[in-house]
Formats: structure tokens, C-alpha cells, sequence
């Protein structure tokens, strides 16, 4: 399944040029172990107002961060997987850490019990299911190891059940094309 934007805030206004994507308001310190907020584009709203989303990562060396958290909206990446970002802000990866990204929306809305099932359901996988406490969307981190039928499986089950729709975030680019990281 091809990825789909999910609701968004836009950036911070007053971000200034250059901006190296670090949301500074989350450090405390430079220590490059630190982990830190970077803000990565995730796409753009029908008013041509960018969308970015505050990934969770690990500052390292020469601009390049650790994704620690599968993001939500921005596509492309996994937690695991070494990165940069350009001038826009665009999420481009330097190392595959070997997880797919599955991201999930309600077709209207999600109860506990469905994040319950999915997180039961990925967990002989490796799976990670997290969601925040509103559920307004589910993310998956789950070895790609563990195999595409097996992840699509407990994917389809799933989403029959919670009435809800699920992409792939890090398997094809935006043409639609596999990305073979794999």
C-alpha cells in the first residue's frame, strides 16, 4: 500500500534559514548521545503549506541522526535507519536499519482494544505498536525479517477488524516504485 498523508500541524513559524531541523526546544545539551527532536518535511497541505513532524533521533556526526522512533507521518524512514536532511527538510536516508515503517489510520476511530490486538498480533514478529493518547494513528516498527506475508497478514486481519487503513511507509517511493532496501 502506498503511503497517505495523515492530519498535521504545520512548522513553528519564525524558522530561519539555514535551519539544520534540530527543534532546539527540546535539548538540553550538545552531547552528540543526546536524543533529540529533528523536524523532518512530511508532505504538503492542499494550501501549499508545508507539513513537518518532530521525529525522535540521535544526533551523530557530520549532520547525520539515528531514527530512534518510526515516524507517523514523514515517509521514507524506520527507527534504525541513519539519515540527513536537506535544505527542505526532507527525510534522506544513508543506512537502512533493517525495520519497515507501517503506518495506520480510522476509517473513524480507534479504541484501545484495537492497538491492544495489533500490538498482541506483532509481538511474535518483533513488532513495536505505538499510538499517541488521542489514537488518532497507529505506528508499527517491525524487523523486515520477519517477512511481508507475515506483516501483511496481521496487517489485513487487523484493519478488517478495527475498520481501519494501512500503508507501508518506507517500501515505495511517491512514484509508487519498490524501493528494494531489503
Amino acid at each position: 500500500m502506498n503511503g497517505r498523508p495523515l492530519k498535521a500541524t504545520p512548522a513553528p513559524a519564525g524558522a530561519s534559514a539555514p535551519y539544520d531541523g534540530l527543534d532546539t526546544s527540546t535539548v538540553g545539551t550538545t552531547d552528540q548521545d543526546t536524543h533529540v527532536h529533528v523536524r523532518a518535511w512530511a508532505g504538503t497541505k492542499p494550501d501549499g503549506e508545508p507539513v513537518y513532524e518532530l521525529v525522535p533521533a540521535k544526533r551523530l556526526t557530520d549532520g547525520r541522526y539515528e531514527v530512534v522512533g518510526t515516524p507517523a507521518l514523514v515517509l521514507g524512514c524506520a527507527a534504525g535507519d541513519i539519515v540527513t536532511l536537506d535544505e527542505t527538510m526532507r527525510v534522506r536516508v544513508l543506512h537502512r536499519g533493517g525495520n519497515l515503517a507501517v503506518q495506520a489510520g480510522p476509517v473513524k476511530e480507534f479504541v484501545p482494544s484495537d492497538v491492544d490486538r495489533l500490538r498482541e498480533a506483532m509481538t511474535p514478529l518483533g513488532g513495536l505498536v505505538e499510538a499517541p493518547a488521542d489514537l488518532r494513528f497507529i505506528v508499527v516498527t517491525v524487523p523486515a525479517a520477519a517477512g511481508f506475508p507475515h506483516v501483511e497478514s496481521i496487517m489485513n486481519e487487523w484493519a478488517a477488524t478495527a475498520n481501519a487503513e494501512w500503508w507501508y511507509g518506507n517500501v515505495t517511493h511517491d512514484s509508487g516504485t519498490l524501493l528494494n532496501w531489503w
